[in-house]
């Protein structure tokens, strides 16, 4: 008897708190002007995308982190004023997924709701307790090659497939060759 296991075919990230550490820099006009993001989390999110996962991010704040998805050639989906879960089946129709092979990963009280939705939930070690009991923790602050942690506990739990070198780092090539950064 052969059993196969789900493997994820979409993650949808929250920005602030994963991406970033959650922090952001005003001016006196009391505009964001700056956000911190690392490196290895975009190399991270090409790794996802060479193996045929979509990465999608999904915010609250439209302010910096649509400019920043749209020149990583990124989806953008905003949910300022509803809960993200009710995102959900247009998601699921855009990206022909059902949401239990969908993997969710976020920090904070407005990400509950989508975490008990979709198949696969992760949240940061510094995410409130409630968060954490909705989620698999990683052992990551936000901001801190959050996503590089996600990615190497799926590839270590057969979440996602297996790339050897040569492969996957012809396919991340050509995905930077269509990034404006």
């Amino acid at each position: 008897m052969i059993i196969f296991q789900i493997m994820i075919k979409l993650v949808v990230l929250d920005v602030d708190g994963i991406m970033t550490d959650g922090k952001k820099y005003y001016d006196q006009n009391g505009s964001v002007v700056l956000k911190t993001f690392c490196d290895k989390d975009w190399t991270s999110i090409k790794r996802f995308k060479s193996m045929g996962i979509n990465v999608i991010f999904l915010s609250g704040d439209e302010n910096i982190n649509k400019q920043i998805a749209k020149d990583r050639n990124i989806d953008f989906y905003l949910s300022r004023s509803s809960p993200k879960e009710s995102l959900l089946k247009i998601i699921e129709d855009r990206y022909n997924v059902d949401r239990k092979d969908m993997c969710y990963f976020g920090d904070d009280l407005f990400d509950i709701g989508i975490m008990k939705e979709v198949g696969y939930s992760f949240c940061t070690c510094d995410s409130p307790l409630m968060v954490k009991s909705n989620s698999i923790e990683l052992n990551v602050l936000g901001g801190n090659n959050a996503i590089l942690h996600l990615f190497e506990y799926c590839e270590k739990y057969c979440l996602i497939p297996i790339l050897n070198y040569e492969e996957l780092i012809s396919k991340i090539y050509e995905l930077d060759k269509k990034e404006k950064f």
